[in-house]
């Protein structure tokens, strides 16, 4: 018999038998298939949903290591009423909840890098804030923008304490064909302080100093916010460090100056 006439017997027995035994019949033979429909109209239905509604981004920043996730909401919240941010047609995100181990190379750390160049490479990320280490780890990869560009001469020396320093002439040699041999071989110039510097890196990880004296072309492109009220409001950084910088290819400079302000009360009067 085929599936068509076996229908067709079918149909003929519950004939007159009334709307529960059709609905057996029903669900004894397509249940499987119900169920499958209307979990795909949900996925489908969720899925236009979160493309219909979800709106470009309005400012972007990522608090590596912030050791509180829970404070994305609360610094949400409080920039967007900081700065009169147009909710309405753009999305205000804060990250605090990505990390970044500098030590150990594990697939979260992995996952944090490739989301962070993949972001700083479409130059959708504004602001970067981190633990000093991290922040210097980023500094010398060229991720921020030079804060005198940024701030001015009044601001700068305002914060003049807690600025964070890269030596342009050390990110030069990085990006020297000298430095590209030494990838290549091994061999560097032990007379070049910054060749000890890249080899002392590469061999124990270890930081370059940031202490602006020590620095033959200085470039201010962080600002220590370790005692932010509005960073231990939120419980981010509690007992640690962080230094916040503002990335260098971002769209919306001003208002990456504006989340410096929103850490930093104190810029804002000048």
């Amino acid at each position: 018999m085929s599936v068509h006439e076996e229908i067709r017997e079918q149909q003929k027995k519950l004939k007159g038998q009334g709307f529960k035994a059709h609905w057996d019949y029903f669900w004894e033979y397509y249940k499987i298939h119900t169920i499958v429909v209307i979990v795909a109209i949900i996925f489908i239905s969720m899925l236009l949903h979160d493309v219909l509604t979800s709106k470009p981004y309005g400012f972007y920043a990522v608090m590596l290591n912030s050791g509180a996730s829970s404070a994305q909401d609360i610094l949400e919240k409080e920039f967007v009423e900081y700065t009169d941010f147009d909710s309405e047609n753009y999305d205000c995100f804060i990250d605090t909840s990505s990390s970044y181990n500098l030590s150990v190379i594990d697939e979260m750390t992995i996952a944090t890098s490739q989301k962070m160049m993949a972001n700083i490479a479409a130059a959708e990320l504004d602001v970067l804030v981190a633990d000093s280490d991290v922040f210097t780890y980023y500094a010398n990869q060229e991720t921020f923008a030079d804060l005198r560009t940024v701030l001015s001469t009044a601001q700068l020396e305002a914060v003049s304490d807690r600025l964070v320093y890269v030596d342009q002439s050390y990110l030069d040699y990085l990006n020297s064909d000298a430095y590209q041999d030494y990838i290549s071989t091994g061999t560097f110039d032990e007379n070049n302080k910054y060749a000890v510097m890249a080899d002392n890196y590469n061999k124990d990880f270890k930081m370059p100093s940031t202490d602006k004296d020590t620095m033959e072309e200085p470039v201010p492109v962080g600002i220590t916010v370790s005692d932010s009220t509005v960073l231990s409001g939120s419980g981010a950084y509690y007992n640690s460090s962080a230094v916040a910088g503002v990335v260098i290819n971002s769209k919306r400079p001003a208002l990456a100056a504006q989340f410096l302000y929103f850490l930093c009360p104190e810029l804002a009067d000048i």
